[in-house]
């Protein structure tokens, strides 16, 4: 199998962490992608796709719990690690409570423990102490990985790893996970404006309080962007930002922003931002008028109050 390039593997950096930070001002979101058709896990355990992949995916992963309490270990093993399981994007994996991996559709993964290499991302992110905590309630784990309904990983096939977010569930000692892709593009934008939604009955507070739950979508990934935002490998800098009426930015993952204008920070092109949202880029700040060399920001205009998230190369940057 080859190895993505480093200019791929650093695009998934970037992406990743555009959506991750914005999810930590606006913890939770909804994805319309409709789940695909295939036969595969739906068929076998009896769920149908729908049009929420978060919630097909929590379904899958019951149906598994499921079919262990009704044939046992061995059976639902067998079962999950046959390829042919695979539906779309989506596969169980099954680990046993010391952390290695029982069911998986890759061979080679099999008798592996989340606490080696199994348990570290493509970018270093170490997600398999995030999974080994989960409890009987279920949590969402988000990491890149090799998305299996991307084909064959091939120089034409870069983007087959993709940011995952899978949702992990202890029962009777075992872990049964699944996960869907994501894809920041479409990703970022409704997590956004779900943010503005809940802003606006409620304000920051309100937003943050409906969103900051265990069991959330975006549970777990605080934990990711802080190191993503503290390795040496990625250029750049990763937020979600929310700045008032004044132009005040009230909430950035990094404290010593906040209180400071959201036009120094990213440039005049703040003005473009619109109800509905718009990308931002450093293109649309005209030469000499501040703000970042890069960046690209999904930005919304709430009643005056500017609400987004992405990536950007602070001033000075090298």
């Amino acid at each position: 199998m080859k190895l993505v390039k480093p200019c791929a593997i650093r695009l998934v950096y970037r992406w990743l962490l555009v959506l991750v930070v914005a999810a930590l001002v606006v913890h939770g979101c909804s994805n319309d992608d409709a789940a695909p058709d295939d036969v595969g896990l739906a068929d076998a355990a009896g769920v149908e796709p729908g049009p929420d992949p978060a919630e097909y995916t929590q379904q899958v992963v019951q149906a598994a719990i499921d079919m262990y309490e009704s044939s046992g270990l061995d059976a639902v093993v067998a079962h999950y690690s046959d390829p042919a399981s695979i539906d779309g994007q989506w596969y169980v994996f099954i680990i046993d409570g010391d952390g290695a991996l029982l069911a998986h559709y890759q061979p080679e993964r099999v008798g592996q423990s989340l606490h080696g290499w199994i348990g570290t991302d493509i970018n270093g992110y170490e997600f398999g102490p995030e999974m080994m905590s989960a409890d009987h309630n279920g949590k969402w784990v988000p990491y890149v990985f090799t998305n299996p309904a991307g084909g064959v990983l091939d120089d034409a096939a870069e983007l087959s790893f993709e940011l995952k977010n899978a949702w992990v569930v202890r029962h009777d000692g075992l872990l049964f996970g699944s996960g869907w892709y994501i894809s920041a593009e479409e990703f970022l934008p409704e997590l956004i404006a779900e943010a503005a939604k809940h802003y606006r009955s409620g304000g920051l507070e309100a937003t943050l309080a409906f969103y900051n739950n265990p069991q959330g979508i975006s549970a777990g990934l605080e934990t990711a962007v802080r190191y993503y935002n503290s390795t040496d490998t990625v250029d750049g800098y990763f937020t979600g930002i929310i700045a008032a009426d004044d132009g005040e930015i009230v909430s950035h993952i990094d404290p010593s922003i906040i209180g400071t204008a959201i036009e120094d920070l990213l440039g005049p092109a703040v003005s473009k931002a619109t109800p509905e949202g718009t990308w931002i880029t450093a293109e649309d700040n005209d030469p000499g008028a501040g703000g970042p060399d890069t960046m690209r920001v999904w930005l919304v205009d709430v009643d005056g109050t500017l609400i987004g998230g992405g990536w950007y190369t602070p001033n000075g940057t090298p």
